[in-house]
């Protein structure tokens, strides 16, 4: 009997653009209309990867690096196992996203924002995870992985 051989699939070199994510308060998720895909370097290539653009500067830091408005956000959907420090792409109830680092408040999972004018949001049920966001792009064409932040404050 022959060893049965599967082809090897190839990962994707262009993520689709699904829209706006909010780094602020949370946007209404009907724009959600304009899909592209953009092309992603060899380094940052993931099953299940797509990309959405910042609206808004809660995930920006004082000194202005961070995650600012306008720029791009991988995600990966699927790495959903929480990690406090990391950053994550969330769906509200209301069907909304916002993109917040993982902490624990009082000892339970909250989303907070890396500009310290936000005030942090306590995980309820409602609240789902649609994948970490492992690289970001100031531009679309050049991308840097987003890492890990340890606690601050």
């Amino acid at each position: 009997m022959q060893p049965l051989f599967l082809p090897r699939r190839s990962v994707p070199h262009k993520a689709p653009l699904l829209g706006f994510i909010s780094a602020g308060n949370p946007l209404d998720p009907t724009p959600f209309t304009t899909r592209r895909r953009i092309p992603i370097p060899p380094g940052f290539r993931r099953f299940g990867m797509f990309v959405f653009q910042v609206d808004g500067n809660s995930m920006t830091l004082p000194d202005g690096s961070g995650l600012p408005h306008g720029s791009f956000l991988l995600v990966d959907s699927h790495d959903v196992i929480s990690q406090e420090g990391h950053v994550y792409a969330f769906r509200l109830a209301d069907g909304s996203l916002v993109a917040k680092r993982l902490r624990l408040r009082a000892g339970r999972p909250a989303m907070y924002s890396d500009n310290p004018s936000y005030s942090p949001i306590v995980l309820d049920r409602e609240v789902r995870r649609c994948g970490r966001v492992y690289a970001f792009s100031l531009d679309g064409r050049t991308w840097e992985y987003a890492g890990y932040r340890p606690w601050s404050h």
